[in-house]
């Protein structure tokens, strides 16, 4: 549950971020003259918008590090009860031999070169 949480919230914090970075001004225009930024320039004065745009980019990447971590721990192996990863919950612990599948098939080959 606590895993499911955390996963929608990684989520939405990773669109929020590409937003947020995505509107911030570049030195050539970049995507935030065609998103908006002279209307976040005019809002917030010259400085303003780009000073707020770079705040709210900080406290978006602090977030995604720290989620990426809580996700990360709730997948580690320790926080499982049983040992093992994948792999070796899904082999096979006897010591059974399975014998090969008999390919001698009955019917004559089909000749495909008509």
């Amino acid at each position: 549950m606590l895993y499911g949480i955390s996963l929608v919230f990684f989520v939405i914090i990773c669109l929020c971020l590409v937003t947020i970075i995505l509107l911030q001004a570049s030195k050539s225009g970049g995507m935030g003259t065609a998103m908006g930024q002279q209307a976040m320039g005019a809002a917030f004065g010259g400085e303003g918008g780009d000073k707020l745009l770079v705040k709210i980019t900080s406290v978006l990447a602090f977030i995604y590090m720290f989620l990426a971590i809580v996700i990360n721990l709730l997948l580690s192996p320790s926080a499982n009860t049983s040992p093992g990863g994948i792999i070796e919950k899904n082999v096979r612990l006897d010591n059974t031999v399975t014998n090969p599948i008999d390919l001698n098939l009955e019917s004559p080959p089909i000749d495909t070169t008509k």
